[in-house]
């Protein structure tokens, strides 16, 4: 029966939901913006991007989905994983007014979760890295999503 409870504990501690009402700016500090977007892969392709910061989640993206949200100026910790997967974390040094982009993919590392399950469990599903923002034609193929 302990083995059981431990077991539940583990699997259940991994899931991802998304918080209501996410503060992301406060009073008095100039936000900035970024937008993250996902492009489409097969790898991964059916699990949803959560995309948080101090373990609250605020934003879900599938494949060919982008979203754009304001947050205060300053370095912040993004968290991105997969329902079941630990989180990665990409650090941002965000400048007050400036948009920042950011390209979510899935971990190639987490290939081996198909071979062996356990291993999805311990090695984040999606990474994510600061990049150059995509022109508007390019973030057009995308389908926007609202941040909840």
């Amino acid at each position: 029966m302990k083995r059981i409870f431990v077991l539940a504990t583990i699997v259940l501690s991994g899931c991802a939901s998304l918080s209501e009402n996410v503060a992301l700016t406060s009073n008095g500090i100039e936000p900035s913006k970024v937008l993250i977007y996902r492009e489409g892969s097969f790898h991964a392709g059916g699990a949803s991007l959560y995309v948080g910061k101090d373990e609250q989640y605020f934003l879900k993206l599938k494949n060919d989905q982008y979203s754009q949200f304001f947050i205060d100026s300053g370095r912040h910790l993004l968290q991105a994983k997969a329902s079941g997967s630990p989180a990665s974390t990409l650090e941002l040094d965000l400048l007050p007014g400036q948009t920042t982009c950011v390209k979510a993919r899935p971990n190639a590392k987490s290939l081996g979760a198909i071979l062996i399950p356990i291993v999805g469990n311990m090695v984040p599903t999606f990474m994510m890295e600061n990049v150059s923002c995509p022109t508007q034609e390019e973030i057009s193929e995308y389908e926007f999503v609202e941040k909840s």
